[in-house]
């Protein structure tokens, strides 16, 4: 049965699991410096005590805070939201974190989600277009955009994408991904235009993680819903591997001389 708390509770228990290395990571992220340091596997056991309270998770996405926020995503109710709120709440934000988890958590939802995402697509102001594109991409990959002129909206990713600021260019991609993915008959035509696109991203990949350049990102996708190892999977396997095997020992000096055998 869910927990009933107050806000100042809640507030005061994510402040005690709070980690001031954790706290600088997530500032240096650009959370803001309203935030404790919480790590989201202690927020999600938090929501999940908590259940589903949109009238808590309001209070909380008013707090500021950066953990407070993230709860909230976990908390509110997607169908008690108005157009008009679920605007107030997203576009003043310039967490490109916050803007994910409110829109994959709440908005991709909502009854509104195809009315926000069409308003936030056509707008001029960064997150929002990012919250935009990953919204159509979330209704596709729920099967809510059969409407949808897929060809139209893969012709606007090519135009869009090169000249997009960072963090839309990512959100275009991540669309583009998710139509390779979960619209089969268009899976060919996603990859061919990721090719077009190129590798826009300048950042190196982290060891271990898929590439965020389409083609590849759809390939390694694939394959794992085939069961297949991806080559970071494989990586990381490897690493797992040699780290768990102790190393051998080598024996100090050198070896002494075999004995003859006697004859």
């Amino acid at each position: 049965m869910p927990k009933t708390m107050t806000l100042s509770q809640v507030m005061k228990q994510l402040e005690g699991q709070g980690d001031e290395k954790v706290r600088q990571r997530y500032v240096r992220d650009g959370a803001g410096d309203n935030v404790f340091g919480v790590l989201l596997g202690k927020i999600r056991g938090l929501a999940e005590a908590l259940g589903t309270n949109h009238g808590l998770g309001l209070e909380l996405w008013a707090t500021g805070n950066h953990e407070a926020r993230i709860l909230a995503c976990m908390l509110l109710d997607p169908a008690a939201l108005t157009e008009k709120e679920a605007r107030a709440l997203l576009e003043p934000l310039s967490n490109q974190t916050l803007v994910d988890e409110l829109v994959g958590r709440v908005l991709v939802h909502a009854p509104i989600a195809e009315a926000l995402q069409v308003r936030w697509m056509d707008g001029s102001k960064e997150l929002p277009r990012r919250a935009g594109w990953k919204l159509l991409a979330g209704r596709i990959a729920r099967g809510l955009a059969k409407d949808l002129d897929v060809r139209a909206t893969l012709a606007r990713i090519e135009h869009e994408l090169p000249p997009a600021p960072y963090r839309v260019k990512e959100g275009i991609n991540f669309c583009l991904v998710w139509i390779g993915l979960h619209l089969p008959a268009y899976t060919q035509e996603a990859i061919a235009i990721g090719e077009r696109l190129g590798r826009w991203d300048p950042r190196p990949i982290p060891k271990g993680c898929t590439s965020s350049y389409a083609p590849e990102w759809i390939a390694a996708s694939l394959a794992l819903r085939r069961g297949e190892k991806t080559e970071a999977r494989k990586a990381m396997d490897a690493a797992a591997k040699a780290k768990a095997t102790p190393a051998r020992k080598k024996s100090a000096g050198k070896r002494p001389p075999a004995k003859k055998r006697a004859r």
